[in-house]
């Protein structure tokens, strides 16, 4: 998954449900862990999201952050390049709490993993991918049988971040 049109397309297949929200960080935590030079470092955010739209409820995420120069083969990849052309790749966990519209209208819990970048190619944006992690549905998600739930999201500087999910 890698866009809401790769979504939309998803969607199109009678297997495939997409559910489209916003997701608004509530509280975020940030501590520094370690610094090895001024364009890297690794840290760790946890932030509370409220989700609205196709999707109800709040999430817990836990991520794992590294600071980094673009990667060699792009201008922003040389040496000499400012901070300013370095970019973040993460991962985390993200717990949830709520309704899936497509799911499940009773609350349950689902934990997803999370992969995604910050500044890829030079854009000022978080883009990340979603994947529930089997076995971790609770209360009203709980007995029902997905063969994949993921899902995504792509901020474009906006405080509201639209997200999707396809569901098969």
């Amino acid at each position: 998954m890698s866009s809401p049109d790769a979504a939309a397309a998803a969607a199109a297949d009678a297997t495939a449900t997409t559910t489209s929200e916003t997701a608004k960080d509530d509280t975020k935590d940030k501590p520094k862990l370690s610094s090895y030079d001024p364009e890297m470092k690794v840290t760790h955010v946890r932030t509370e999201r409220t989700f609205k739209g196709g999707i109800q409820g709040r999430g817990l995420v836990e991520y794992n952050l590294v600071y980094h120069r673009m990667p060699t083969g792009t201008d922003a990849g040389k040496a000499d390049a400012p901070v300013m052309n370095s970019m973040c790749t993460y991962n985390g966990v993200m717990y949830f709490k709520g309704t899936i519209d497509s799911l499940s209208t009773t609350e349950g819990e689902l934990i997803f993993t999370i992969t995604g970048t910050w500044g890829k190619d030079g854009n000022m944006a978080a883009v990340g991918e979603w994947e529930m992690i089997k076995g971790t549905q609770t209360g009203g998600f709980k007995g029902i049988d997905v063969k994949l739930l993921n899902g995504g999201y792509d901020s474009k500087g906006k405080k509201d971040t639209p997200c999707w999910m396809v569901i098969e």
